[in-house]
């Protein structure tokens, strides 16, 4: 097969089915852009990364994903499992079509499909960071790798409820704020003990994010200095905080001012373990599984087309 073909990876499940409604669009555009390429449709949650380990066994070296940051997170864990190419030879695409496509915020991707498919050609790209989670799933040790954010405490439990909808046909921006404000309203600080680069720590935490990127939740910029070229976790960190000041600040959510709030903290490191056991996990957007839990970040391991005139800024 000629090296210049796109495997098109496409999920007629993403952004509540919205996707599956644009298949013959995506092709079209495809075509009319000139873009070589042969298509897969997933069928079940976890196919694109068998799909994607297939391709790359079939000699395919440019992967692009038709969905959102779940179905991008399993072509990427496909990519890092395989042991056919070196993950950094495979070049990774997004049309993104999904409920958040938070991902592409950060590489200035266009939501636009005609933009997003006009980027393969002749594309710019970079290689960035990936990190890997070690945690429990059913009692039984996993892992998981991602390319965006994880987090545990109150966004892994937003993230599990949102999903839980999601499951249902609901899905969107509205739909993920009133998951959020019901979680809230329930939701107890656990005391949470943890490393950072070895150094302990114990906390009642409302939540901790680990981000390569900067966004989450549907525009969120949750991780506002994250540097997905620096070789580092950027975590943001908050304890316990009082419900009607965390209302007063959800605003702030949106460009990323809401670190400078008294309970909130960020740093970097290379390694954060989350020893207290049972509590949920996130990672792109998708619950995965419980702590205790390893997360461990690889510099330099994808290789993803990125916005020609996209310039990476750190947040004021």
């Amino acid at each position: 097969m000629e090296q210049d073909i796109w495997y098109l990876i496409l999920n007629p499940q993403a952004g509540g089915g919205k996707a599956a409604k644009l298949e013959k669009k995506i092709y079209r555009q495809m075509h009319a852009a000139g873009i070589g390429f042969e298509a897969f449709k997933t069928n079940y949650a976890g196919e694109a990364k068998t799909a994607a380990v297939q391709a790359i066994e079939a000699g395919y070296i440019k992967i692009v994903v038709a969905g959102g940051d779940g179905t991008l997170n399993e072509v990427i864990n496909g990519v890092l499992s395989q042991n056919v190419k070196p993950s950094e030879e495979i070049l990774i695409g997004q049309i993104p079509i999904g409920t958040g496509n938070d991902w592409c915020k950060t590489w200035g991707i266009p939501k636009g499909i005609k933009e997003s498919i006009a980027l393969l050609r002749n594309p710019k790209s970079t290689l960035q960071d990936v990190a890997k989670i070690t945690f429990q799933n059913a009692g039984v040790e996993d892992s998981k790798w991602f390319l965006n954010i994880a987090g545990c405490g109150f966004d892994a439990e937003v993230t599990l409820a949102a999903n839980q909808k999601k499951a249902k046909g609901q899905s969107g921006f509205f739909t993920y704020i009133f998951q959020l404000i019901k979680t809230l309203k329930q939701y107890k600080e656990p005391r949470m003990k943890y490393e950072i680069d070895s150094k302990e720590f114990e906390y009642d935490i409302f939540a901790i994010l680990a981000g390569v990127c900067k966004y989450a939740g549907n525009s969120m910029l949750l991780v506002p200095d994250a540097d997905p070229r620096d070789g580092y976790f950027h975590l943001t960190i908050a304890k316990k905080i009082k419900r009607t000041k965390v209302i007063r600040n959800l605003h702030r959510l949106f460009n990323g001012s809401f670190v400078n709030v008294e309970e909130v903290s960020v740093c970097q490191c290379k390694r954060l373990l989350i020893k207290t056991s049972g509590l949920q996990i996130q990672a792109d957007g998708e619950s995965i599984g419980e702590t205790p839990a390893m997360f461990e970040i690889f510099e330099k391991k994808l290789h993803v087309v990125i916005h020609a005139d996209h310039v990476f800024k750190k947040s004021n």
